[in-house]
């Protein structure tokens, strides 16, 4: 069990492209699963993801969704800028886990990122940061909150 704690879509972001000094490929900036939870309510992680994506969508690589879970609407993704032409869904075979199927996603190279649901304890391993660092690519996994419909009366 890892004891470092997650980093978010946001951080990368602002980390990455807050300074745009360097051309180097911005994937490789990142060696550990990005973490992007959001709510109906909360979407300012959604946002910065959707910036990320875009940025990946820029290199000559596939962006990949695995499972519907982790799919994210298409007009979402349009309205950010993300060619729909370069965006897979890799449907999830009952007999392969999610965390195994991004390490192969991402050790392949040919994904600039590659997104799965779940929760971020679950794929922050070090072999899906190997993997990441390896295919040079971003390992998002999207934790959608529907659980926060508190409303204060």
């Amino acid at each position: 069990m890892n004891y470092h704690s997650s980093i978010t879509a946001s951080q990368v972001y602002k980390s990455t492209f807050a300074a745009e000094s360097t051309q180097q490929s911005f994937s490789s900036a990142v060696g550990q699963p990005i973490e992007v939870s959001y709510s109906a309510e909360q979407q300012t992680q959604l946002a910065y993801f959707l910036r990320l994506l875009k940025k990946a969508n820029s290199e000559n690589r596939w962006i990949m969704f695995i499972g519907y879970d982790a799919l994210i609407d298409k007009s979402l993704l349009k309205n950010a800028g993300i060619d729909i032409n370069k965006v897979l869904l890799l449907k999830t075979p009952a007999h392969q886990s999610k965390h195994n199927l991004m390490v192969k996603a991402l050790e392949m190279g040919n994904c600039s990122a590659v997104i799965v649901a779940g929760e971020i304890e679950q794929f922050d391993t070090p072999l899906i940061n190997s993997a990441a660092t390896n295919g040079k690519a971003m390992a998002f996994v999207l934790n959608k909150n529907t659980t926060d419909h508190l409303t204060v009366h």
